[in-house]
């Protein structure tokens, strides 16, 4: 006889616990109120080579440095970092747990999909973020770094779903996504049909932002410049072509600050530069002497804009969704990958793009224009990856499906 009590649990990396607790802040307020006890659990010591892999990610701060920055969670949300898989394995004796899968499917998380196959548990993913991801490019000049981070990024997936269909690793059982665009393709496909992909069943969901928008009713205003500051030194980046010299840095920052300055003089609105939360408050601080740089008021920033800039971020879906006006910048001291990545996100949205030393003697009247014209172009970005079913929640949906489905 089975007395096991089935929990719901999140698997995650704790070195960047105060990430995840932003993205999903409202999704967790919800689990807490729909579900006796939350196990977070953390991935970093479940996977191949775990010394190894926190070098390749560059995890540097420990995961409790991490959590002090955030407020606290929940209190039926409970924090476990077991030792190695024989710790994990431990803790399961007295448990079932439905996992909400929010690590990756890279080679050294190999292991850890080997363990939810050896212990049986279900997995949901939830993808509800309500943008899309860049495209990566090869690097002249660095090979090894390029083989390496397709072997580990793009193989390792593919491998995973040869692994899944040979029944070695679990499938995903669901995926709770925003993007209309996958889900209709992907339904129409062979594999999907044959239950040949790694996740069973795709159930489109409201996006995150939608939610918020919906729920937490944020007054909207007119008030600031809000720049969405990318790190030249962003994970990705340096895992193909390895750091950039400090005086590249240098130089990108003297013409991102003269640039946001002139559009500050212009429209007479002060700055304010957000950053992500795995950014170092101080160094991004130190390259924006004249402006007040924050950490974790991302989406209250944007909801009080005037004007939002970027190069890349995913967090420009709420001035999307908000119709906000967005300007997007590249830099001649960004490397090959990171203008593709900026070209194309403003390309796909629809807004207009600057070079911040080319064009900093822009027409104020003229971008303003062409700014205001171009917010037409976001309702079909809206309507792809963000609301579905109008004033419906998409987390109340995701928790009804899990209850539902799995307890």
């Amino acid at each position: 006889m089975n007395n096991k009590k089935k929990y719901l649990s999140i698997i995650t990396g704790f070195s960047h616990l105060d990430s995840t607790f932003l993205t999903h802040n409202l999704f967790f307020e919800k689990l807490s109120k729909n579900f006796e006890k939350i196990f977070i659990i953390n991935d970093e010591n479940l996977k191949f080579f775990p010394q190894l892999a926190r070098l390749v990610y560059r995890q540097h701060r420990s995961w409790k440095e991490s959590f002090k920055e955030i407020s606290e969670l929940p209190d039926n949300f409970v924090l476990f970092d077991p030792k190695d898989s024989k710790d994990f394995s431990k803790f399961l004796q007295d448990k079932t747990l439905l996992v909400i899968n929010n690590f990756n499917r890279h080679l050294f998380s190999i292991k850890l999909h080997l363990l939810l196959k050896k212990h049986k548990i279900n997995q949901v993913i939830i993808s509800n973020l309500g943008s899309r991801g860049g495209f990566d490019v090869a690097y002249i000049g660095h090979f090894f770094r390029f083989l390496f981070f397709h072997l580990n990024q793009t193989f390792s997936k593919k491998l995973l779903v040869l692994l899944s269909n040979l029944g070695i690793v679990s499938k995903v059982d669901i995926q709770f996504i925003s993007n209309k665009e996958i889900v209709e393709r992907v339904e129409k496909s062979f594999l999907y049909k044959k239950n040949l992909l790694f996740t069973k069943k795709l159930i489109l969901v409201n996006s995150r932002t939608y939610d918020i928008y919906l729920e937490k009713k944020i007054p909207i205003s007119e008030d600031y410049i809000v720049h969405l500051d990318a790190s030249l030194d962003y994970i990705h980046e340096t895992q193909l072509r390895g750091l950039l010299d400090e005086e590249i840095k240098d130089r990108h920052y003297y013409y991102l600050e003269k640039f946001l300055k002139k559009l500050s003089n212009e429209f007479k609105k002060k700055v304010l530069v957000c950053i992500h939360p795995s950014y170092h408050l101080k160094e991004h601080q130190g390259y924006f002497k004249d402006f007040k740089v924050l950490k974790y008021k991302t989406r209250e920033c944007i909801y009080k804009s005037f004007l939002v800039t970027n190069f890349d971020s995913g967090a420009i879906g709420d001035a999307i969704f908000l119709k906000k006006k967005i300007l997007g910048f590249i830099s001649e001291f960004m490397t090959k990958n990171e203008i593709v990545h900026a070209q194309n996100y403003a390309k796909r949205v629809g807004y207009l793009k600057l070079n911040i030393e080319k064009d900093y003697l822009f027409d104020k009247e003229k971008i303003l224009f062409q700014m205001n014209k171009n917010i037409s172009n976001y309702e079909k970005y809206t309507a792809n990856f963000h609301c579905f079913e109008a004033n419906k929640s998409g987390s109340d949906k995701i928790i009804k499906i899990i209850k539902d489905r799995f307890f």
